[in-house]
């Protein structure tokens, strides 16, 4: 039996290229031509992990060599397939959390994060080779999925209540039966599943005295993309985006005071986060309200410069002045000039970025 599982996309909406992801790809599958092409068992031993003595730079090149297309002409369909799913297995784990966290976190955050899971990686399987006596201390560990793997384990804390879309496909041989489609599976799951399949193999191998897969490798990869995850408290914007995305759900079937109720629970958890409040004050305005939309946007203007989130309250006075209702934001300042009046936000937004993009 083959089955496929390869992640395809998630509810996460980008709102840029993933450059760094897309390079990291791309050198990734020109290291692989290049090896296939040329020596790769000589390369492979210069710059794959040799646990028996690890040179420094191995520590980073490993993570960019793969399993090399057989040269030998008496090579078997599994050892090209294996080389094929080594690559391309990594690339597109790669690219699914890799585009997403870039996205989240910004492109040198992301890349610190891959680098350091790759040496993580290197690390943890090292100390398991070594205490655990496996064979063939001397062979290299090349692979690019102590890195990725770490992509996963920061993938579960920024974006824990997502789903993902999975592509499955199997196929049996004897009978023959072929089923292939798209899931949308919780990324708990999904993730969860696999770390616990690395930890299963990975107990199995230290009992075996080692296994042709770094499994401990995985595993150390995932645990730094957990700690770095959890120190630099990605949760929270998880936890943020997924309300947002939440309350978006409401707004844009129109049902104006769910979505209200939404935002304003969203808008008190994470009172900086300014989008809350313009969604909350454009459902008022939407339901034919807009006095308390106007109250919505002035009381959060006071939160936010009581505060001293002055970015923040730039955008909620923008807002206010093109409503015509901006108050003084002190006893001696004098109120803004009245912009002129539109029907509602939404018309307004879609106006500017006409005009805009004209």
């Amino acid at each position: 039996m083959l089955a496929l599982l390869i992640p395809v996309g998630s509810d996460h909406d980008r709102a840029r290229p993933a450059v760094a992801t897309l390079s990291l790809i791309a050198l990734n599958i020109i290291i692989y031509l290049l090896t296939s092409a040329l020596d790769s068992d000589a390369i492979a031993r210069q710059l794959g992990f040799v646990a028996a003595a690890p040179q420094p730079h191995q520590f980073i090149t490993h993570m960019f060599l793969h399993l090399a297309w057989p040269k030998n002409p008496d090579a078997d369909w599994i050892m090209h397939l294996n080389s094929v799913l080594h690559i391309g297995g990594n690339m597109a784990y790669l690219w699914f959390a890799g585009s997403d966290l870039e996205d989240a976190l910004g492109s040198l955050k992301f890349l610190l994060a891959y680098f350091l899971g790759g040496i993580a990686s290197a690390l943890l399987f090292w100390a398991t080779a070594v205490a655990g006596r496996f064979p063939n201390l001397d062979e290299p560990a090349i692979g690019a999925s102590g890195a990725v793997s770490a992509l996963l384990g920061l993938y579960l804390v920024r974006f824990p209540r997502f789903k993902i879309r999975i592509w499955y496909a199997g196929f049996i041989p004897v009978p023959l039966i072929m089923r292939q489609g798209i899931a949308r599976i919780s990324s708990w799951f999904f993730i969860g599943f696999w770390i616990a399949l690395q930890l299963f193999f990975g107990l199995q191998a230290l009992r075996a005295g080692g296994a042709e897969v770094a499994y401990w490798g995985h595993i150390g990869g995932f645990l730094l993309g957990l700690a770095y995850g959890t120190a630099t408290h990605q949760w929270r914007a998880g936890q943020q985006e997924f309300l947002f995305k939440e309350a978006e759900h409401f707004f844009y079937k129109q049902k104006w005071f769910p979505a209200m109720e939404a935002y304003q629970c969203l808008a008190q958890r994470y009172p900086r986060f300014v989008e809350a409040y313009l969604k909350w004050a454009l459902c008022w305005e939407c339901a034919g309200h807009p006095q308390r939309a106007e109250k919505v946007l002035f009381d959060a203007l006071q939160t936010c410069r009581a505060n001293g989130w002055e970015s923040e309250a730039d955008r909620l006075q923008a807002e206010l002045q093109q409503l015509g209702a901006l108050r003084a934001a002190s006893p001696t300042q004098p109120p803004a000039a009245p912009a002129p009046a539109t029907p509602n936000l939404m018309f307004r937004r879609r106006f500017k970025w006409e005009k805009d993009n004209a």
